[in-house]
């Protein structure tokens, strides 16, 4: 019985800290995920950043839109990376 409640405790405490995933949402980070390993960067930094529209508040959706710049870049504006990093972590 304790464990029952300790598990209802546990998914009450992080269901508060994000909103559900939504289908559509879902559908994005498949979609994003795919473009970003086909190497498409410009459409995956497009795709992430529909999702931050309704994820905003999501940190691995802060992050990924971090990565994905960074690669469309071509790893060239690292400076630009670590700041962004540094705010996500500021956050957390």
């Amino acid at each position: 019985m304790a464990d029952a409640k300790q598990a209802e405790e546990t998914e009450a405490s992080a269901s508060h800290s994000l909103p559900a995933t939504s289908e559509h949402d879902r559908e994005l980070s498949v979609r994003s995920t795919h473009e970003f390993v086909c190497g498409d960067y410009d459409s995956c930094l497009t795709t992430i950043t529909k999702l931050a529209s309704t994820r905003s508040h999501d940190p691995r959706v802060v992050h990924n839109q971090a990565v994905a710049a960074y690669y469309k870049s071509g790893l060239t504006k690292t400076d630009e990376f670590k700041r962004a990093l540094v705010d996500l972590n500021s956050k957390v």
